[in-house]
């Protein structure tokens, strides 16, 4: 089965959890960021959203259909430019490392009675699911529940440059926050989370107060275009994800960072 992405990088996954809100009666969207803990292996206390490796416990084991609901493997994987088992794998992926991070919880009950709305009696699996003792799987199939695929958008692919330490590629989705669920930083990946506007995180990043990285300096490039999350989403109808690789560097829309980088260098 194949898990890994282009040259061989490791798959991976990551969220933005976006959501309206209203600030001196102008509206703007919000996204869920963390710092990540200086122990991390990869990134280090750098200001990044939800996210992580795929691994083998996100690829269907023959119990694909009763925890999947909303549009199909076959589907994403036309939108994403990989294969079906792929595009589960990276989808429920996104959705694990979102519910193990935030608390967010993408799935309704198989019974007929809605999406979850309170994820609260569920918090003791996010450190099960953390340390691989169970799989997002055995948790929806224990609990009733089923994804809801529908409730996601791609958003990009990033592919580590050839000499990064960690080797990724990394496809990005958006999620608005699901009516009913609050987000919790009860992650032992990140020292400190909440919601930001996206111009005020890139204006910390601007004071040398936060790290980041191009995949998340351009995403939240990109957020800050959008003043509400119905504007983000129709823009996202539209949008074709391919790889981004080194063309990042020259690319006008993405020359502050580079810019930056460059004076931090000499």
């Amino acid at each position: 089965m194949v898990m890994q992405g282009i040259g061989g990088r490791r798959l991976a996954a990551t969220v933005l959890l976006v959501r309206d809100r209203i600030i001196n009666g102008q509206s703007d969207v919000e996204v869920y960021i963390q710092e990540r803990v200086s122990t991390m292996a990869n990134f280090p206390r750098a200001t990044v959203f939800p996210g992580g490796g795929v691994d083998s416990r996100d690829f269907a084991d023959g119990h694909g259909k009763e925890v999947w609901r909303g549009p199909s493997a076959e589907d994403w994987a036309l939108r994403l430019g990989v294969e079906p088992h792929v595009a589960y794998a990276l989808v429920f992926a996104a959705i694990r490392e979102l519910f193990e991070e935030a608390g967010t919880l993408l799935a309704e009950y198989t019974d007929g009675s809605g999406l979850v709305k309170d994820t609260s009696h569920f918090h003791d699996y996010r450190a099960q699911l953390e340390t691989h003792e169970i799989s997002l799987t055995d948790m929806l199939q224990k609990e009733n529940l089923a994804i809801r695929s529908d409730l996601i958008v791609p958003f990009a692919r990033w592919v580590s440059p050839e000499g990064n330490k960690g080797q990724f590629d990394t496809f990005s989705f958006i999620a608005e926050e699901p009516e009913g669920q609050w987000v919790d930083g009860d992650t032992s990946e990140a020292s400190s989370t909440g919601y930001f506007p996206a111009r005020l995180i890139l204006d910390g990043w601007r004071a040398g107060l936060l790290r980041l990285v191009i995949p998340t300096w351009a995403s939240l490039f990109e957020l800050s275009q959008f003043r509400t999350v119905a504007q983000l989403m129709e823009f996202t109808e539209n949008i074709t994800v391919e790889p981004m690789f080194n063309e990042a560097i020259d690319n006008p829309r993405y020359a502050e960072f580079y810019q930056a980088l460059r004076k931090e260098r000499f």
